[in-house]
């Protein structure tokens, strides 16, 4: 089983496409930092993201000592380059570490893990996999990928339209 650590958007993309109580049946294990649920300001997402933790599809973990030093230097060095938020550092810095996929849907934050030859995807890595593994039905994902167009519009919307239109012409 892959495990993925989420930045704070791809969590909220989840939710607003209603797949976040799903994302349990999924051949991963979904995985964040502690400082990425202090990103989540809505009620009803913190209450969403909180069911998974309580459940257990969502571990929440810690940087160590070590990793915090280590975030604190790269934020400083990035600052000058790329502007990353302390919390964007830190997960790409626990990804990295750990060699896990990072899941995000943030340019620069996807821009500066690939240089850091991070494994890295955004939120069409989880619809694919949703696809793939048969986890809903394809009227189900249709939904889903509709609100995810409605919901955030810096979204890859040619390639959800793409997946849109193969679920609407698939048997």
């Amino acid at each position: 089983m892959e495990i993925v650590v989420n930045d704070t958007n791809i969590l909220i993309d989840l939710y607003n496409a209603g797949l976040l109580s799903y994302c349990k049946l999924l051949t991963l294990e979904f995985r964040t930092l502690d400082l990425i649920l202090n990103e989540i300001e809505h009620k009803d997402q913190r209450n969403a993201v909180q069911q998974m933790i309580d459940e257990g599809s969502l571990g929440v973990y810690s940087l160590s000592e070590s990793q915090m030093e280590s975030v604190v230097s790269l934020y400083a060095d990035y600052q000058n380059i790329c502007n990353l938020s302390f919390v964007d550092v830190s997960v790409m810095t626990y990804a990295k570490e750990n060699c896990f996929r990072l899941l995000t849907g943030d340019k620069k934050l996807r821009e500066r893990a690939k240089l850091e030859n991070v494994d890295v995807s955004g939120i069409l890595f989880v619809i694919d996999m949703f696809i793939n593994e048969a986890i809903l039905d394809k009227g189900e994902l249709i939904v889903a990928l509709e609100h995810l167009l409605q919901s955030n519009v810096r979204l890859p919307r040619k390639l959800i339209h793409e997946r849109l239109l193969k679920l609407k012409s698939s048997p």
